[in-house]
């Protein structure tokens, strides 16, 4: 057995050297960089992209002489051919579509697709290639393998005052500095399916809205939806013991200016009253209101799969009269709507919550790997990715929310013109995404890739295995406890950890005697934001650190 195991690492080794040997770069006459990324067909059409980014933009290919290298007859067909689909080359019409005599670009993009565990795995192996996608910035810095690109960023218009502000953290390491551009984003808000609601005569929700606003509607909505049936079939929203409830419930908590972390991220707080009030409600609405199905319910429906799974397929259906969800969701509708020759009005709402006011946004961000061969062509990239082609694609494509929204602000506006069953969707997600988006809870001190705890003491409260008193304490000890994992394995890690928690008790002094608290102590995103907007911070700088 240990022979064969030997036999099978030095395979993948060799199999990795000889991809590394035989790759692009070595047969091309130009720079060539490795793009780790999702098995998505849109990205060879963002590479397409790039490369005519790059000759737009004056990186093009040139002889020892100097002069400008163009496509011969043969190169342009070859390419044409390459990027062309069901075995024929380009059409003349494409716009991609490369012409003999026409500039060469001084750079390229191989793509390999790859997940987060082969990704880690080449990492910190050392053969990562040159960019790789990653939700998790932040694990990958600490690791040492990130490129530092913060004063490139800022000379050439991708820094982080380019992206939304609740994403922008989300895009360096623990020391401050950025090492990431996103590719795109999500933000969710409540996506409502306008043809079911008028249905059974309802009209478009509000844009703000209560937990107490929204369980009304709700019951009243499954009353008319299921009238007259054996049983109930239809719901108001998709499962509350999900990923998606943990949004709302973190929306809400946020709301009444709790969050699963302290000021500090040094230790969960999740054992709060408007958490508790949150799940509490989810109970209520799951078992006693049955807006939302219970796990058994989602079980017995008949849904089509497919990309986005049963939330999708019942929203569609409108088995949801809403469900929560980010602006990709609208790759699958306009594909279902075209495929089955039909229209679904659509509207968007914020989640339920109370006073102030928020959204979770995430992030999939393009990554520089710290040995690439060659940095200044992954920072070009990146450069193009704050672009406006690259920004316009995805607008309209879909593709979540651009990076650089500033650039494309029109263009989400004119949707609701292009297509008007989508109404001002994408225009008001863009806005909370600029305005109130987040990032979700998270922790320098928690592993990446831990276990969602939250939602498991959601599931345990929601399958009797725990009392809801009980699931709070348990979703905040086992936080804690990854935590002093983490801290404990780690020395550099220990280090970090006493200094913000030395900050910790400052701040709760300050808290306890009415005082404003210094900006640079805060190291959670929401909490920076919800002192700044009442006024409770001094953002002075003259309490030391770094503003």
């Amino acid at each position: 057995m240990k022979k064969l195991f030997v036999t099978i690492l030095l395979a993948l080794v060799a199999a990795s050297f000889f991809t590394m040997y035989t790759s692009r770069d070595q047969s091309s006459d130009v720079p060539v960089i490795t793009w780790r990324t999702d098995a998505n067909p849109q990205r060879e059409e963002q590479i397409m992209l790039f490369r005519e980014w790059l000759v737009a933009n004056g990186h093009v290919r040139k002889d020892k002489n100097g002069n400008v290298v163009n496509y011969t007859q043969k190169e342009a067909d070859a390419l044409n051919k390459a990027y062309g689909t069901a075995g024929k080359p380009l059409d003349p019409s494409s716009p991609h579509y490369v012409k003999a005599g026409t500039p060469k670009p001084n750079g390229d993009v191989a793509l390999e697709t790859a997940n987060n565990q082969s990704t880690l795995i080449q990492a910190v192996s050392g053969m990562a290639g040159d960019i790789f996608d990653t939700f998790d910035v932040l694990g990958y810095q600490q690791l040492g393998v990130a490129l530092d690109i913060t004063e490139d960023a800022e000379k050439n218009g991708y820094g982080l005052d380019t992206t939304y502000p609740g994403m922008a953290g989300l895009l360096t390491g623990m020391d401050g500095r950025q090492y990431a551009y996103p590719c795109n984003g999500a933000s969710v808000s409540m996506w409502i399916n306008l043809s079911t609601l008028e249905k059974y005569g309802f009209k478009r929700p509000p844009l703000e809205w209560t937990p107490e606003e929204f369980e009304a509607m709700g019951k009243e909505y499954v009353k008319r939806a299921n009238e007259g049936l054996p049983r109930q079939e239809y719901f108001f929203i998709q499962a509350l013991d999900s990923g998606w409830g943990v949004n709302m419930a973190m929306c809400i908590a946020r709301s009444k200016g709790w969050d699963i972390y302290n000021e500090t991220l040094t230790r969960s707080v999740a054992d709060n009253e408007p958490l508790k009030h949150a799940i509490k409600l989810f109970h209520k609405w799951t078992y006693v209101d049955r807006i939302a199905p219970t796990a058994a319910d989602v079980a017995s429906m008949n849904t089509d799969a497919g990309y986005g799974g049963a939330d999708f397929s019942n929203f569609i259906s409108g088995k949801y009269a809403m469900i929560v969800m980010g602006r990709y969701c609208l790759i699958r509708f306009r594909e279902v709507q075209q495929q089955k020759d039909m229209t679904i009005q659509f509207a968007v709402s914020q989640l339920p919550m109370y006073d102030y006011k928020n959204h979770p946004i995430t992030v999939r961000a393009a990554m520089p790997y710290r040995g690439s061969k060659h940095p200044e062509l992954a920072k070009l990239f990146l450069q193009f990715l704050a672009s406006k082609p690259y920004n316009q694609y995805i607008v309209d494509g879909a593709d979540g929310l651009p990076p650089n929204p500033e650039i494309v602000e029109q263009e989400m506006k004119d949707i609701r013109i292009q297509r008007p069953n989508e109404r001002d969707c994408s225009e008001l997600e863009s806005s909370w995404a600029r305005t109130i988006a987040l990032p979700s809870f998270y922790s320098p001190y928690v592993k990446a890739g831990s276990t969602n705890w939250l939602q498991n003491g959601i599931n345990r409260f929601f399958n009797n295995r725990s009392s809801l008193d009980d699931a709070l304490k348990y979703i905040q000890d086992r936080y804690n406890q990854e935590i002093e994992i983490s801290k404990n394995a780690n020395p550099a890690m220990m280090e970090a950890w006493k200094k913000d928690w030395a900050l910790q008790e400052k701040i709760d002094a300050c808290k306890k005697e009415g005082k404003k608290i210094p900006v640079e102590w805060i190291k959670n995103p929401f909490y920076v934001k919800y002192y700044r907007d009442r006024g409770m911070l001094d953002e002075t700088g003259t309490a030391g650190g770094v503003k």
